[in-house]
């Protein structure tokens, strides 16, 4: 009877541990469905991501390619403070300017109230002047943040904030730059 007993109990046991190893089963098994599916879905979006950024990289090359060809038509007049700064839109050599041109290339020059002159570049706003296929027309752009433009005689708060704007000619915009630089520019019809 003794053996009945350790035998009945043998049995019990190695059924519990079985139904135990049989759920303990099912839920690995589970798991490793969540887990596949969220590794799935994340190699899916970091796919989806790099397509995006390849299809970036080339719509920007191509820009880039486009703009180069532009050429300039006007002169730019930009005054910071009391300083003020330009851009011919030909060259030394007679040549036109083409491309783009970064603000922080544009050097300001100014007097201070001693009567002594100083020069500056306003630096790290990654703002370019671009040219357009309308030669009355200049496109400014902005890599890394927006800035608010507004043209004469708005008020202060009755600007747009945009990362591009086109100014026209013979027209003052006030441009207020992320680092709230205030710079007026007008651009007027070169050589």
């Amino acid at each position: 009877m003794g053996w009945m007993i350790v035998i009945q109990i043998s049995l019990s046991a190695a059924s519990l541990l079985t139904i135990y190893g049989y759920i303990y089963y099912i839920s690995s098994m589970s798991r490793l469905k969540r887990l596949s599916y969220i590794y799935d879905q994340a190699l899916r979006l970091a796919d989806e991501a790099q397509k995006q950024r390849e299809r970036e990289y080339r719509q920007r090359v191509a820009e880039e390619r486009l703009q180069s060809q532009r050429v300039f038509r006007m002169d730019l007049l930009i005054t910071h403070g009391s300083a003020f700064g330009g851009c011919a839109a030909v060259l030394d050599d007679g040549r036109f300017r083409r491309g783009s041109l970064p603000l922080d290339r544009i050097q300001m020059f100014g007097r201070h109230p001693s009567g002594k002159d100083f020069t500056y570049y306003i630096e790290d706003q990654d703002v370019l002047f671009c040219a357009m296929d309308h030669p009355d027309e200049i496109l400014i752009r902005s890599l890394k943040a927006p800035f608010e433009i507004r043209e004469a005689g708005f008020g202060r708060d009755e600007g747009a904030v945009l990362y591009e704007a086109v100014i026209r000619k013979d027209i003052l915009y006030y441009i207020i730059l992320e680092s709230k630089h205030e710079i007026s520019v007008r651009a007027s019809m070169g050589m």
